[in-house]
């Protein structure tokens, strides 16, 4: 199975302090919002953190309401069968597209049957075209 969508990540801007992460994550969670992928590195003295939730919108204020900066940014939500080469061949037809990815992150647990991944890439759209085209269909 594979499955495309566009959608949207939160992205948070912090200093690089113990516990910023958890600071960001507990304002969501006390409300049982779902995040479905999140990401977080650090550069420099600030912590980039990009998450998508099942409820964008409501974690976004929550978190502007705390003093959060938050920006959105569109992104291809994928889904794929949880096996051996399956990203692969997602990413093998985005490259011979000449489609140019920026970020790409996610994860599954084990024995589960699908895997969530988010993908931004030049042109999100591109993305979706090649999958919707060229993946679903097979």
């Amino acid at each position: 199975m594979i499955k495309a969508e566009l959608g949207r990540q939160l992205m948070i801007n912090v200093d690089n302090t113990v516990g910023s992460l958890a600071e960001v994550t507990s304002v969501v969670s006390a409300s049982s919002i779902n995040q479905i992928a999140i990401c977080a590195y650090s550069v420099g003295k600030k912590v980039a953190i990009m998450c998508v939730t099942e409820d964008n919108n409501a974690a976004k204020k929550l978190l502007e309401d705390q003093g959060f900066l938050v920006q959105e940014e569109e992104v291809v939500l994928l889904t794929i069968d949880n096996k051996a080469g399956s990203l692969q061949r997602v990413t093998d037809k985005i490259a011979e597209a000449g489609v140019d990815l920026k970020l790409i992150y996610g994860s599954v647990s084990p024995g589960q049957e699908s895997a969530r991944i988010v993908i931004i890439a030049e042109n999100n759209l591109d993305v979706i075209m090649v999958i919707k085209t060229e993946l679903e269909r097979s």
